[in-house]
Formats: C-alpha cells, sequence, structure tokens
C-alpha cells in the first residue's frame, strides 16, 4: 500500500475551481463535507438528498457555491433528470462523487436493550437468515429486502452511466464512488451491506479499465472508509471506545477530493483509516498479477 498525503490548497483549487460537482448523499456525513470542501476551493456543487429541508440547511450552511436536487438515485427516470437539469441550467459536469448509501443491518449493533434486539433479529430486514415467516403464507420464509442494493449499487451503476454519457460528450471528468472497508474485507455482522460494498468495487473497478472511458479522458476511483463518525453509526458501541481507530467525514471527504485532484486517479483505490489514506490497488494488483497473467487477463 502506498501512502497518499492530503493534496495543498492549490492542487485542490486547480482541480476543482469553477467545475460542476454532484455529490449524492449530501446532506450529511460524508457527502455533506464533501460538497463543502468542494465549495471551499471553488466548485459549484450540487447536493443530491432525498429530504428537501435537509438539503436546504445543507446548502444554507455552504454557501452560494451550493444548490441541490431532491432525488432519489435507486430511480433511474430521477437520476436521468437530474443531469439533464444539471446540465442545462448550471453547466457541463466535470466531477460526480457517488456517495448515497443505506445499512439497515447496523441497527443491530445499535440496539441494546435484549427483548428489542431478540425481536429485530427475527426480521429480515435486518437479519436477512432471520425464520420470518411471509406475510402471505405462514408456512413459507419471508422474502430479504434488496433495497439495499437498489441503492448501494443499482444507484452506482445508473451513475456511472450517466456521468460517464455525459462526462464524454464535455472531453473528460472524474468519477470519485464511496465504498467501504467492508469493499475489501468481510463484515459478519452486516453481509448484505459488505455484499453490496462488494458489488460496488466489481463495478468499478471493471468500468474503470473500459477503454471507451479511458480514452474519453475519464477517471474512476473509489473510497474505502474505515469507521466513520455519521448518522448511520451513531449508538455503536465502537464509536465510543476511545483506542478504536475512527475517521471524521472531514477525513473522508479529504480523501475523495484528494482522488478527484490526483495526477493519474484512474483505477485508484483510497482506503481511508482516521486522517490516513492509503493507496490500495497497487497492491491488490500485485497479488492478483501472480494469479493472473497480464496477457489472461479479461
Amino acid at each position: 500500500m502506498t501512502s497518499v498525503p492530503r493534496p495543498d490548497t492549490k492542487a485542490v483549487k486547480d482541480a476543482v475551481d469553477s467545475r460542476v460537482a454532484i455529490v449524492t448523499g449530501a446532506a450529511r456525513g460524508i457527502g455533506f463535507a464533501t460538497a463543502s470542501l468542494l465549495a471551499q476551493n471553488g466548485a459549484r456543487v450540487v447536493l443530491v438528498d432525498l429530504r428537501e429541508d435537509d438539503l436546504k440547511q445543507a446548502c444554507a450552511r455552504i454557501g452560494l457555491q451550493s444548490t441541490y436536487h431532491v432525488c432519489d438515485v435507486s430511480d433511474w427516470d430521477q437520476q436521468t433528470a437530474l443531469f439533464e437539469q444539471v446540465k442545462f441550467t448550471i453547466g457541463p459536469i466535470d466531477i460526480l462523487v457517488c456517495n448515497a448509501a443505506i445499512n439497515p443491518e447496523i441497527a443491530l449493533l445499535q440496539i441494546s436493550d435484549p427483548v428489542q434486539h431478540a425481536e429485530m433479529n427475527s426480521q429480515v430486514n435486518f437479519n436477512y437468515l432471520a425464520d420470518e415467516s411471509s406475510k402471505n403464507n405462514d408456512s413459507a420464509l419471508q422474502r430479504p429486502s434488496t433495497q439495499l442494493f437498489d441503492i448501494n449499487v443499482n444507484s452506482v451503476v445508473f451513475g456511472l452511466k450517466l456521468g460517464i454519457h455525459y462526462m464524454k460528450q464535455n472531453g473528460g471528468g472524474r468519477i470519485v464512488v464511496v465504498g467501504s472497508a467492508g469493499s475489501y474485507v468481510p463484515i459478519p455482522s452486516q453481509p448484505l451491506y459488505a455484499a453490496s460494498k462488494h458489488a460496488v468495487l466489481g463495478l468499478v473497478r471493471s468500468t474503470a479499465q473500459i477503454e471507451e472511458v479511458v480514452k474519453a479522458g475519464i477517471s474512476i476511483s473509489w473510497i474505502a472508509p474505515w469507521l466513520t463518525l455519521t448518522s448511520m453509526v451513531k449508538g455503536l458501541e465502537a464509536t465510543k471506545q476511545p483506542n478504536t481507530l475512527k475517521s471524521s467525514p472531514d477525513d473522508v471527504a479529504w480523501a475523495i477530493v484528494a482522488a478527484a485532484a490526483a495526477e493519474s486517479p484512474n483505477g485508484k483505490g483510497y482506503w481511508v483509516q482516521g486522517t490516513n489514506i492509503s493507496e490500495v490497488e497497487g497492491a491488490y494488483w500485485e497479488v492478483a498479477g501472480r494469479l493472473i497473467s497480464p496477457e489472461n487477463r479479461f
């Protein structure tokens, strides 16, 4: 792994000043911190989320460099309308940060009451292996929810397709996808979340190498944050332990901006732990290279 320093102010400003950036899941947490950092360095930022009141408050905090668009990013038509509106009302899209995600499984770790925990653990919304009966047939198992994949995976599929489509018209651009440490390592307490983030890693890792994308001057990179102190992890015991290494939303935002501002970011993955940023794809390909010779790669 290669340690990556935070870029200096000049490098960030040179990379993002006057650029049009879309940030999904931007009303709070990592998305808000990223939108704020981009705007502070001159980017014109479009904050995207589901709740208009939260978006209004976020834009009020960031200032005139920001605007917002209410959008369910798991809905293809809504994402298409988002990109169309940004193109025709603000300008060509230069930077896209795909950050929106949910994690219903984590709720089990946030409940200390044993009775409530047992009740939730018996529901497939929180534990896909639960022996919950079907709502329509008591003798059949309840189908696990796939909403998590709609938001965590499908929204990125849609975002990549739309981002690449519009950036090709523009002579290129930068796309940064927010994955997770769970993109690389198993999380036994959150298997569906880990599966969604593993899927995102495979998607961006592969899309970054498509010849059409590379020739269009579009760079795709991704971020793998460790435990980050956002509302998603509120109440977790790990967040209260002083010796647990934790990241702030600002730490992750700096990694996202470092990826967007890097000279050669395409196909790079950045592990974020506290203030430390490490590029991990080089190490991955060292291992993969021992398994698959370059001439035999797909």
